[in-house]
């Protein structure tokens, strides 16, 4: 059975043929070439970092630190050369500055833009879709490569497949184990965000901190991450159409809804690690080899969506890199450091843009990720979930979730369920712009319980008679061929309650979250799922207080 995760390796006993391998190696080094050499800005021009203020000439000029740009005179504080409050300084330009070291009378220059451009706010549609599908592709090869069933699910008529796959999603969770869904899924959905943020100019520079426009760019890097990634499961260069997954494998919607969601939590925590962790490391050492390593594997996300953009996956748009002239800069900051001077790289927040508008406590829209318990007719079930508000009034908001769970202690190990529950309802929040903001709710919707019984005895025979295509079998088997599906699909309320702790205008804390739901639908196999208690706790983005 296929894997979903893109980078999970082959199951034993597939073995590559050499029919197969010599058609799609030639395959893969076509795309490779076709998506390498389409014109594209993120592969031209790396040598400097776009500023943000179009590509204007420079010139060196004199100037005291009374604006954006800083200087470079005896006695300032070195630090500020390379920070943000003049992203238009360019270390290849200074080669001849430092020869003298930081006490040269000639260090009064600097670097500034001898025209200035009206800044770019318009996302760089073009590269950010070129880095995207070479992206895909890459995910695409590699499953190609690794995986026989992949590879013969690409024969026969097309759309049909990918129709019929699509229509096999359902449920909640699938046949992936905890780091596919968990993990792998999770840096896919930072890579798409990152790599939106890339080439969003009003967000590219953005650090953990920024306030606003740091949470700004995460709901654009949310919303970009869940479009590039639903069309990797269901659109029409995904999983579904090339490889038909869904007819080999266990489909569920647990990755359409924790791939955007954990990816955004991914490029938090990268983002306060390139902060705190990484940007700590480089006050302390200038070797490029430990600085390069530790950028790129403590940041997953960015580092793969830099080579998407054809940058050294240790790339960073607000610090100097590890080339053999930034090393030399980097020793002589140390060295300064030591003796007694201000760090090389101090975290410095972007200028707080003067805004009038009095913002409201109450949270317009409330986006919501959490985990999910819930005893289902006395059957524990575990999984997660999303839901999104919208605020009515103070008082009253509508609430829309999709949520579910794998349903534990089956009675043989060859038999999986889930529950899968979408719908929406009315909240009642009477203290919504105090700290501590409790509520209650009424939900109405649908709730799919599915249970699967497979025969791995038969599934073992019709493998080893497929034979990785040079067996009597024809093609790869279907999870049809030695699975039975059971599943039921009816009318589900919900009524509950709890309350929020808001930790600051964009974030709250879902402490706890109590609901009883009841569902018009018979027993499935030995699941009695008429009834069900849920208790869940979650991150809450509350958006409209800022």
């Amino acid at each position: 059975m296929q894997n979903h995760c893109s980078f999970a390796p082959p199951e034993p006993g597939m073995r590559t043929t050499s029919r197969f391998t010599l058609k799609w190696t030639g395959h893969t080094v076509l795309l490779w070439v076709f998506l390498t050499f389409i014109p594209s800005v993120c592969a031209k021009g790396q040598a400097l970092p776009d500023s943000g203020l179009g590509t204007p000439e420079y010139e060196l000029a004199s100037s005291n630190f009374e604006g954006g740009y800083g200087t470079l005179i005896p006695g300032f504080n070195p630090s500020l050369r390379l920070r943000r409050n003049f992203p238009d300084l360019k270390v290849d330009q200074l080669s001849g500055i430092f020869k003298g070291g930081f006490n040269s009378p000639d260090l009064a220059v600097v670097v500034r833009p001898a025209i200035e451009s009206k800044p770019d706010t318009n996302v760089n549609w073009r590269p950010a879709i070129q880095e995207s599908l070479l992206y895909t592709g890459i995910m695409h090869t590699f499953n190609i490569w690794t995986e026989a069933g992949t590879r013969d699910a690409l024969n026969g008529p097309w759309l049909d497949n990918y129709l019929h796959s699509v229509s096999e999603l359902r449920g909640w969770s699938d046949s992936d184990r905890f780091m596919a869904p968990y993990v792998g899924h999770t840096i896919e959905g930072s890579i798409f965000g990152f790599i939106e943020r890339q080439n969003d100019p009003r967000y590219k520079k953005v650090q953990w901190g920024d306030g606003r426009v740091y949470y700004m760019s995460l709901l654009h890097s949310l919303a970009y991450s869940a479009v590039w990634h639903t069309q990797w499961k269901i659109g029409p260069v995904s999983e579904a159409s090339i490889g038909n997954v869904m007819l080999h494998a266990s489909p569920g919607f647990i990755t359409l809804a924790d791939t955007p969601t954990l990816g955004t939590v991914e490029m938090i925590g990268e983002d306060a690690s390139d902060r705190y962790l990484i940007m700590g490391l480089e006050n302390r050492t200038a070797n490029g080899y430990l600085i390069a390593l530790t950028r790129t594997f403590l940041n997953p996300g960015r580092s793969f969506a830099n080579v998407m953009a054809f940058k050294l996956p240790w790339h960073r748009e607000d610090r100097i890199g590890v080339n053999v002239e930034e090393h030399r800069i980097r020793k002589e900051l140390i060295a300064d450091y030591r003796a007694g001077g201000e760090k090389p790289f101090e975290y410095v927040r972007l200028p707080k843009v003067e805004d009038d508008h009095e913002y409201p406590k109450e949270a317009e829209i409330e986006l919501t990720a959490f985990p999910v318990f819930e005893s289902i007719g006395g059957t524990p079930c575990m999984g997660g979930g999303g839901s999104g508000a919208s605020r009515i009034n103070p008082n009253f908001q509508l609430v829309a979730e999709v949520s579910g769970c794998l349903i534990m202690h089956m009675p043989a190990s060859n038999q999986s369920a889930d529950s899968l529950f979408y719908g929406g309802g009315l909240r009642w929040t009477p203290l919504a712009a105090h700290r501590i903001s409790p509520f209650a709710q009424v939900m109405f919707g649908g709730k799919k319980v599915t249970h699967e019984t497979d025969d791995i005895a038969l599934r073992t025979k019709l493998l080893d008679e497929w034979d990785d295509g040079n067996g009597s079998l024809p093609h790869y088997p279907m999870r049809s061929d030695w699975s039975v599906e059971v599943a039921k699909n009816g009318p589900a309320l919900g009524i509950g309650g709890g309350f929020d702790v808001v930790l600051a205008r964009p974030f709250a804390w879902r402490l706890v979250d109590f609901q009883y739901s009841h569902t018009w639908i018979g027993d499935v196999g030995a699941i009695q799922p008429q009834n069900a208690i849920r208790i869940t706790t979650g991150a809450v983005l509350r958006i409209g207080t800022w």
